[in-house]
């Protein structure tokens, strides 16, 4: 239990990060007939993405090797996000951030830690670059093009595209501080999204596999993620079952009195308190 807080979150703050700032690129690395089978490719890829206002999925974690754990996803689409764990069917721990703020709650010790965005970014080398709406994108399989929003038909241009092995295909954003980049598979899904800090040498690597129907459209339902550089070593995997889009609102922690805000120090330190 102890490892699984720890990397939750920590991988909560890491989630909280893809930088917004734009920087023109063009589609090169490919010759003309290329390009025109890229931009069908990457046409296909958008078009699965499936509109909602609520979206809710049960998650099965596995951090770090050590045991799975349940819990759920619930979206706000544009707006918060929520990541919860619980044990024998009783909440013990939720990830919550909106465009401001990201709040981690260990409903164990009754704790929480509240963190605006800025700062979580701060932590990794992005100070004042955040954006829900890319964290949202990353969640859900979907590409996001900082200073644009949710890639639509014409930012193909805004990346720089590259043939890979086995039929996938690379697109890339460089921006001052660092590189992003996405990775079409051959059956036309997003199977890759990679982030490089430059500053500090950190990697991120989010993958997906086994998408499934949503709506009008398809979402992954295997992912895992990687993270290394610059003193990290962080691997986790998502297996997300029952995704399904609706009206109905869902509610945000609001600390009672039997709960106490701590430091960001305190609150992993009571982490490691918490026996295996």
């Amino acid at each position: 239990m102890k490892k699984f807080f720890l990397y939750f979150a920590a991988c909560a703050m890491a989630l909280s990060l893809v930088g917004c700032r734009s920087s023109k690129q063009t589609a090169g690395g490919l010759d003309k007939e290329q390009l025109s089978a890229a931009k069908e490719r990457y046409a296909a890829v958008i078009g699965q993405n499936f509109d909602y206002q609520y979206l809710q999925a049960k998650v099965k974690y596995s951090l770090g090797g050590g045991k799975a754990l349940s819990g759920k996803l619930n979206i706000e689409h544009g707006q918060r996000i929520c990541m919860s764990v619980t044990v024998l069917g009783i909440e013990v721990a939720r990830v919550e951030a909106n465009a401001e703020r990201v709040i981690i709650v260990d409903k164990v010790n009754k704790a929480y830690v509240r963190t605006t965005v800025a700062d979580a970014a701060a932590r990794l080398g992005l100070a004042d670059e955040a954006q829900i709406e890319a964290v949202e994108a990353l969640l859900l399989g979907r590409m996001f093009v900082p200073g644009r929003g949710l890639a639509a038909k014409d930012d193909f241009s805004r990346l720089t595209w590259y043939p890979m092995e086995n039929n996938e295909l690379q697109a890339d954003f460089l921006a001052e501080k660092y590189q992003l980049s996405y990775v079409i598979g051959a059956e036309n899904n997003l199977v890759a999204t990679q982030v490089k800090v430059l500053a500090n040498g950190s990697n991120a690597v989010w993958e997906y596999a086994e998408p499934t129907a949503v709506e009008n459209g398809s979402m992954p339902t295997e992912e895992s993620l990687t993270v290394t550089g610059a003193g990290q070593n962080l691997s986790a995997q998502l297996t997300l079952s029952n995704p399904s889009v609706s009206k109905k609102s869902w509610s945000s922690f609001e600390p009672s009195a039997n709960y106490r805000e701590v430091t960001f120090a305190e609150f992993v330190e009571n982490l490691k308190k918490l026996k295996n």
